[in-house]
């Protein structure tokens, strides 16, 4: 599994509690007590509207100091083939990295010509360098952590600013025809406030792409889908109230129970149709979601069993071995 050790203990710096942005009342439900990297990290699940947050958590000051001293670290990408892929091949045009793969078939055609794209939480360049490429698009890439803004000028080519969103839409004058935020809205302190302003700068036909862990059915082991970086983790159901309270619709989901769970929203008063209500309903009960996500917890523990007595008993290699048998069987990983 995916570890990393940070510089510094960001559990001992100021934290503060933190209210649902949806409902604004205590009233939450314990999911879990520690969280990747290894650390207490108490997430909760609001048991009026369903969202998952942690609570309490780091100031913003805290934050942002994380972001600029330790977010590559923790990040840790070179340990990780998918990012391995975007930073060395992206640039390849007969490559197929996971970007132009699985995202961009998906926005392709909700990117307009010689538009102007806006990527919160850029990371390498490696989308606005795609787009770029595919659509001809003028850009603004926002990425707070230095590590990655250096892969995108080397990689790339790519100028990244280096400023969270919020400071950048404090004086920005631009609006947008897309807005890609892919694997960023779960690390947003306001996702509410930020996700209003957010629409305030959306041309009239712009679209919102939102990719984050799926809430209702992780597909990473918990110790990893609770997580630091994380402040919040969505349900298709929670998307929906998010785009709802900020004046926006839902024109597409698509796959409510993928991993990540994508969406695509647009302004109410624009011409795109709203997807289909029953494919935004997961999540809807927060019961249903505690359910699903303790249970996943208990599987995921007994499998750190499980591969404990498999290495004691075979080492290393004999465990693997045993497990390709066990799952050729019951198909069930350890």
């Amino acid at each position: 599994m995916l570890t990393t050790t940070l510089d510094k203990d960001y559990q001992d710096m100021p934290h503060e509690s933190v209210p649902c942005p949806l409902c604004d009342v205590p009233n939450d439900y314990v999911l879990a007590k520690r969280g990747y990297p290894d650390v207490p990290l108490i997430n909760v699940l609001c048991r009026t509207c369903g969202l998952i947050r942690i609570n309490p958590r780091m100031t913003a000051e805290g934050y942002e100091q994380f972001y600029q001293d330790d977010f590559f670290t923790y990040l840790n990408p070179y340990s990780r083939p998918a990012y391995i892929e975007e930073i060395e091949r992206t640039t390849d045009d007969t490559y197929e990295t996971p970007s132009k793969r699985l995202i961009l078939p998906y926005i392709r055609d909700y990117v307009k010509e010689n538009g102007n794209v806006l990527d919160v939480g850029a990371g390498f360049g490696q989308m606005v360098y795609i787009l770029r490429k595919e659509k001809n698009v003028s850009f603004v890439g926002l990425e707070p952590d230095p590590g990655s803004r250096s892969v995108a000028k080397e990689k790339m080519g790519i100028d990244l600013l280096p400023i969270m969103v919020e400071e950048f839409l404090d004086t920005n004058t631009q609006t947008f025809d897309f807005i890609f935020m892919e694997q960023v809205f779960e690390h947003l302190l306001t996702p509410l406030a930020t996700l209003k302003r957010l629409a305030n700068v959306l041309a009239p036909e712009g679209v919102i792409y939102i990719g984050v862990p799926n809430g209702y059915d992780p597909q990473v082991p918990m110790a990893l889908f609770y997580q630091l970086a994380h402040t919040y983790n969505y349900t298709p159901a929670t998307l929906k109230k998010f785009a709802d309270a900020a004046g926006l619709k839902i024109i597409s989901i698509r796959d409510p129970l993928g991993n990540p769970l994508e969406a695509l929203l647009a302004r109410k008063d624009s011409s795109y149709p709203e997807e289909d209500a029953s494919r935004m309903v997961a999540g809807s009960d927060w019961k249903d979601v505690a359910r699903r996500l303790t249970r996943k917890q208990r599987i995921n523990t007994l499998r750190s069993f499980g591969k404990k007595v498999l290495t004691g008993v075979f080492g290393n290699t004999g465990k693997e071995r045993v497990r390709r048998v066990i799952d050729s069987l019951i198909r069930y990983r350890y």
